[in-house]
């Protein structure tokens, strides 16, 4: 696999359990997803984990100041508090999607977390987008571990 399409891995640790992390990651995603600079609608907007009526969660949407909804990506696996993953197309179409799992793992007296974005053939830029998602997921995860680990 050429090095501008493989997969591309972030690792973090936050000194909270893996219940907290995947909580903080898929339930407050709205409360730590910097909007203003990462979505389509800028910062009127939210995002959230759709759920079904059984609580799994189906889908990443963000809803923009109107109303209206623009599909994120939809939710491939769904593992609490172990895993989530998903496809993802932000302000693209639904055929042009990469793949990101999210794996929470207990870590001496918290959690390593694991993005790990790949697909990115699926694209007619792969190589150019996985060199903006390698900074892009900096500064997406650095709000989330912040939120997740809480003050201090």
């Amino acid at each position: 696999m050429a090095a501008a399409t493989a997969s591309l891995v972030k690792t973090l640790a936050v000194p909270v359990p893996p219940e907290h992390a995947f909580a903080v990651f898929v339930d407050e995603l709205a409360a730590w997803w910097p909007l203003g600079a990462f979505s389509v609608g800028g910062e009127t907007s939210t995002a959230a984990f759709e759920r079904d009526a059984d609580g799994r969660a189906v889908r990443l949407v963000e809803t923009l100041a109107d109303g209206t909804t623009t599909d994120w990506g939809r939710v491939t696996r769904w593992d609490p508090p172990h895993a989530v993953a998903f496809t993802w197309h932000p302000g693209e179409r639904a055929d042009a999607a990469t793949d990101v799992e999210v794996t929470f793992s207990p870590s001496g007296e918290g959690t390593d977390v694991v993005l790990t974005h790949s697909g990115w053939s699926a694209r007619h830029d792969g190589a150019g987008a996985r060199e903006r998602y390698d900074g892009g997921w900096e500064l997406v995860l650095t709000p989330f571990a912040e939120r997740a680990g809480g003050p201090g």
